[in-house]
């Protein structure tokens, strides 16, 4: 890095795009994530080159275990700017749910607490999760995985009963706890300056909702989640994550220096 520049900043997209190789390559350096991605094929290789996200089912080796609903692009953005959209505590995602760090673990590694406001008569849902990034991936290849964590409610009552979330005290005791909620983030920088990103998500909310049902919502979304990524990393992330911003950690373990 040249002293003085911000990795941040966006670099003109070279002329020639990526290659099948260039797809191939991004995609291996992410093969030995702590949950894997699918192995796409040349036909969605060549979707991901043609600009589409490929959505994909992924089926557990386990036949009971729940399915994951996976979502690959290539985004027009530097790899920095499209993690710190998806890290940043500030960044709300749906007007409906609340997010909040319950815990900060050491360095990277934080216990979050989730909560989403269903319509009624469905009961509302709620989770804690730990989540990390994995080191050992990179340089090539960044991983932000997460999993509920041990503990589960115990852990963040005492931060709601303090008055301090959006969430009360009543809403935590009547919102039925997720059992299974886990998945990652993958993003591999191309030579053509964009970033090859993926997206995984294993849930199962419990009670009388079925599981392929939070499935088919969770895969008729992943068009519009990348395509929103791409876009609020190319115009809100730059005006957003500047000098005093509480610092966020790259892939790498690295804090990412702040926009100029």
């Amino acid at each position: 890095m040249v002293p003085g520049l911000s990795p941040l900043v966006a670099a003109p997209l070279v002329e020639s795009p990526a290659s099948d190789h260039d797809i191939e390559t991004a995609l291996t350096a992410c093969g030995a994530a702590f949950y894997p991605l699918p192995r796409l094929t040349a036909e969605q290789r060549g979707e991901l080159a043609a600009g589409q996200v490929v959505k994909i089912v992924h089926k557990a080796e386990d036949p009971s275990a729940p399915s994951s609903a996976v979502g690959v692009a290539i985004l027009a953005a530097p790899r920095p700017a499209l993690w710190i959209e998806t890290q940043d505590i500030h960044e709300e995602v749906d007007p409906s749910m609340v997010e909040f760090i319950v815990r900060n673990l050491g360095g990277d590694r934080n216990l979050w607490y989730g909560y989403v406001d269903l319509p009624r008569p469905i009961t509302d849902r709620q989770w804690v999760v730990e989540s990390e990034n994995n080191h050992a991936l990179a340089p090539a290849c960044w991983e932000h995985r997460w999993d509920l964590a041990q503990g589960g409610i115990d852990l963040v009552r005492g931060t709601i009963e303090s008055g301090a979330t959006k969430v009360t005290t009543t809403q935590l005791d009547e919102a039925i706890y997720t059992p299974v909620n886990h998945g990652n983030w993958l993003m591999a920088p191309l030579p053509d300056g964009r970033t090859l990103v993926a997206y995984q998500a294993t849930s199962v909310i419990g009670g009388a909702i079925p599981d392929w049902l939070v499935l088919e919502l969770t895969m008729s979304r992943l068009e519009s989640a990348m395509r929103n990524l791409e876009h609020r990393a190319q115009t809100w992330v730059p005006t957003h994550y500047v000098g005093g911003h509480q610092p966020i950690y790259g892939g790498d373990g690295q804090v990412l220096p702040p926009f100029p």
